[in-house]
């Protein structure tokens, strides 16, 4: 997976996007077990974590413009720039994560949902890197 590249805002530079979207990608195809039941809904991003402080207003408002929408074993993803679909599958769960695997990237690149509480959901999208979402 790509590392997302932020820049300090007006140095001239753009964000690596494409890099967020290869971290948002592998959500898109798959089926679900039990543990799906709690991240069903519509989620909306409200802020991006373990960034650098020169990223965080890039990455924030990157999280802000994200939203997951999840039903049955059906997600889509929307970010600034793109809107995927796909099917999922809970390959492992306990009282506060969720994790799943997508049928495009399989076994070998799972996905972490930690469970705050029944309205809040972090994304793990890189190593210490997350998107914090609010249910809708």
């Amino acid at each position: 997976m790509l590392l997302p590249i932020m820049c300090a805002p007006g140095s001239g530079q753009t964000f690596a996007w494409a890099a967020w979207l290869a971290l948002l990608a592998p959500l898109l195809v798959g089926c679900h077990g039990d543990g799906a039941a709690r991240l069903q809904g519509r989620w909306r991003g409200v802020r991006a974590e373990g960034v650098a402080a020169e990223a965080t207003a890039a990455a924030n408002a990157f999280a802000t413009g994200t939203a997951l929408d999840v039903k049955g074993d059906a997600i889509t993803v929307t970010t600034p720039k793109d809107t995927q679909s796909g099917r999922y599958k809970v390959v492992k769960q306990d009282k506060t994560t969720l994790i799943i695997t997508t049928d495009k990237d399989g076994a070998d690149d799972p996905q972490t949902f930690v469970f705050v509480d029944d309205k809040t959901v972090r994304w793990a999208v890189l190593d210490g890197k997350s998107i914090v979402f609010a249910k809708q």
